[in-house]
């Protein structure tokens, strides 16, 4: 399955130099002066090199600033303001872009130096203006193929409904799985039966998304790194060194005390090599998609020996279509999600809660609203699930998930994201 890039800035460019520890209001000042500034350049109305530093514009050229702009216009309409100025500190603020028709968030970087060139700017999530909840769930019922849509509270013993779409249709999820390695894994290191620092070795390469497949064959690894890798990067080797450490059998005993409303349609459990080994032969993906469960695990052993990467024809999955996504996957409804959400919120492991917190999927202007922002996706072509675990600054847990499978053509990942970030603008206010 492909590694979801899971960035929502559309310019981005690293800060200058440290500043000195003691700033005056001249930053302060520069800081709204430049937000102004900024819209001017999108207009077409001031010359880049006038507001943006010469290292900002070497990485993101003038014609691509104006180009963003003009798209950017073309669907929301002119921009009609920049207000929400909020000066944070070292040169860096953040501010709203108003369109005639959508807010985006943005931030900015300063030069500590006069004039105040801007070293680094990035523009977030894009917000229709009177967005609601409704007409997310009008678009998601829309798109072609199937979709669904969960927003929970996490305030009981069951997740708490609300706002949904389709919310207990089981759906492809792609590598969202992985949150059932990792509640597994938390689980027996909270009964003492492993620790976060036990050392295991790498024992075979999967496909990426990922790194590991390139690691030597024998490295040494700890059981944390493992989890990192897999939930933060989404890599697939990580995960099922992980799997064969933990035994497919626990796994999945996870997604049955979790609560999953169908077991049947995930189980067995496949790895992510026999995942992509399956689908690259159509003869097998007809046999495992006639078979029932206990059928379907017996050929998994039958064919275990040819299951491997090195048997994986990797150029059958480019440029091709969606392939077997309603049999050769992982499979929850929104309502699951929450419910795994849930289980790995309540095990209380601060290890468990850093690991989903490294790559939240947000721009960082969204994820400073909340007091927490935890997140896993996945994806293959046909498929693309994005699934958040948020803290509200009033301390609320909220599970927000979204799924769309369509098996006849690519997804569309970018827009889905955006519909995504839209509804988190909306839950945040």
């Amino acid at each position: 399955m492909r590694n979801l890039l899971l960035a929502g800035a559309l310019l981005l460019a690293t800060p200058s130099a440290a500043f000195a520890e003691e700033e005056g209001h001249a930053l302060e000042d520069a800081s709204a002066s430049r937000a102004e500034d900024i819209r001017a350049v999108m207009e077409g109305n001031t010359p880049a090199d006038r507001v943006f530093a010469p290292s900002f514009l070497a990485a993101v050229p003038a014609a691509q600033i104006k180009a963003i702009a003009d798209q950017l216009t073309a669907a929301n309409g002119p921009i009609r303001a920049v207000d929400e100025i909020s000066y944070k500190s070292n040169g860096a603020a953040t501010f709203d872009i108003v369109f005639d028709k959508a807010r985006a968030s943005a931030a900015l970087q300063l030069d500590s130096q006069p004039p105040y060139l801007v070293t680094g700017f990035r523009i977030g999530a894009v917000v229709p203006i009177d967005d609601t909840p409704a007409k997310i769930v009008e678009e998601i019922a829309t798109l072609p193929g199937k979709a669904s849509l969960g927003v929970y509270a996490l305030d009981g013993d069951e997740p708490r409904s609300i706002v949904t779409s389709n919310p207990t249709e089981q759906l492809a999820i792609g590598s969202t799985f992985k949150l059932y390695v990792l509640s597994s894994l938390a689980r027996e290191i909270k009964a003492g039966k492993r620790q976060w620092s036990d050392v295991v070795q790498l024992d075979a390469p999967s496909i990426p998304s990922g790194q590991m497949q390139n690691w030597p064959i024998g490295a040494p690894v700890t059981l944390q790194t493992l989890a990192t890798m897999m939930i933060s990067i989404s890599d697939n080797t990580a995960t099922d060194v992980l799997m064969r450490a933990l035994g497919r059998e626990a796994v999945e005993a996870e997604v049955i005390a979790s609560g999953h409303a169908n077991p049947s349609a995930t189980l067995p459990l496949l790895t992510t090599v026999e995942f992509f080994a399956l689908k690259t032969d159509p003869a097998r993906v007809a046999a495992y998609k006639a078979a029932d469960d206990a059928r379907q695990r017996g050929l998994l052993s039958q064919w275990g020996a040819s299951l491997t990467a090195d048997k994986v024809d990797v150029s059958k999955f480019i440029g091709s279509g969606p392939t077997a996504i309603d049999s050769i996957e992982w499979f929850a409804s929104a309502k699951d999600v929450a419910r795994i959400y849930k289980r790995l919120l309540d095990m209380g492991d601060p290890t468990v809660m850093a690991i989903l917190g490294i790559n939240t999927a947000l721009p960082p202007a969204e994820a400073e609203h909340w007091g927490y922002v935890g997140y896993k996706g996945g994806s293959e072509t046909g498929v693309i699930d994005l699934s958040w675990l948020l803290k509200d600054k009033q301390g609320r847990w909220i599970v927000f998930t979204m799924t769309w499978n369509n098996p006849d053509k690519a997804v569309d990942d970018s827009a889905f994201l955006a519909l995504g970030h839209r509804l988190i603008g909306m839950l945040q206010q």
